[in-house]
């Protein structure tokens, strides 16, 4: 009998979340109750191999973000292939969580959702994601507080891109730096202090020249920032991973490069308040 460790009714929900995941993501790589790795101590309920790259685990506990979750996701995010992991709880269990605190927990730290009613029905509550790749919302909205209203929205919509498409996200924070340096050339242009067609040069010249612009002297160290992110992360994200080795890399570089691109847009703001620019990002 598969799951004899679990009790009955958790292993009503334990088989349910198990169809459910096939119909989702195969079968291939099935495991029941064996570690993903020797360098990751937990043990799931299950796991499977949706492809060469990606491994999707499953916890059955009904205690909402057990510790052993919460100690196996700092091996998992260090560990060098992306792993989604799923909590897979009873359906009452999940709706008895008070203003669903602990179930924000598990959606703030990247992990899914499954839970499974007494009939059986199973269902995502939350699709999960690689934990390496994961931003919390606890650690953006501190980022954000230095930045315009409208700049709050640019990133938290390239957030939200970038939960489902990591490439994609990294492209739309690289699309907001962007922004902000054609914008600023643009005004920079208006008053003649570069030449006033600079802001229809590529990103890369338009930061070497504001970067030589006497007026932007005491501006070089952000735009040498705005320079090293735009040659470091344009491309970044284009190249598609062939080995779970590369996958956890693409996921590490753009995790590093989301965070970079909100660095930058603090540091360009001071500029933008110093020169007396208005910022402006469509």
């Amino acid at each position: 009998m598969a799951f004899e460790t679990l009790s009955d009714r958790l292993r009503l929900v334990a088989d349910a979340s198990l169809a459910l995941c096939r119909t989702n993501y195969g079968s291939s790589g099935l495991k029941r109750e064996e570690p993903i790795h020797a360098s990751i101590g937990w043990k799931p309920t299950f796991y499977l191999r949706p492809s060469r790259i990606l491994v999707v685990a499953v916890e059955v506990n009904d205690y909402l973000f057990p510790q052993i979750l919460q100690i196996a996701a700092d091996e998992i995010a260090h560990h060098n292939q992306p792993v989604a992991v799923y909590q897979a709880r009873s359906l009452d269990i999940y709706q008895k969580d008070r203003n669903l605190v602990r179930s924000t927990l598990l959606r703030d730290r990247g992990f899914g959702i499954i839970t499974v009613s007494e009939s059986g029905a199973a269902q995502f509550q939350r699709r999960a994601t690689p934990l390496g790749q994961c931003i919390p919302l606890s650690l953006l909205d501190p980022e954000l507080q230095a930045l315009t209203p409208r700049l709050k929205v640019c990133f938290r919509t390239a957030h939200a891109t970038y939960e489902t498409d990591i490439g994609q996200g990294l492209q739309a924070v690289g699309q907001i730096i962007e922004a902000l340096i054609k914008g600023m050339a643009a005004q920079a242009g208006a008053s003649t202090v570069v030449p006033p067609n600079t802001a229809t040069k590529t990103t890369a010249d338009v930061i070497d020249i504001l970067y030589a612009s006497p007026a932007f002297r005491n501006h070089r160290a952000a735009l040498g920032g705005a320079r090293n992110f735009v040659g470091n992360y344009r491309n970044a994200a284009s190249h598609p991973a062939a080995t779970p080795q590369q996958a956890a890399e693409k996921i590490r570089i753009c995790k590093a490069g989301f965070l970079e691109a909100l660095r930058i847009a603090r540091e360009l703001r001071i500029v933008f308040q110093s020169m007396g620019y208005k910022i402006v990002v469509h």
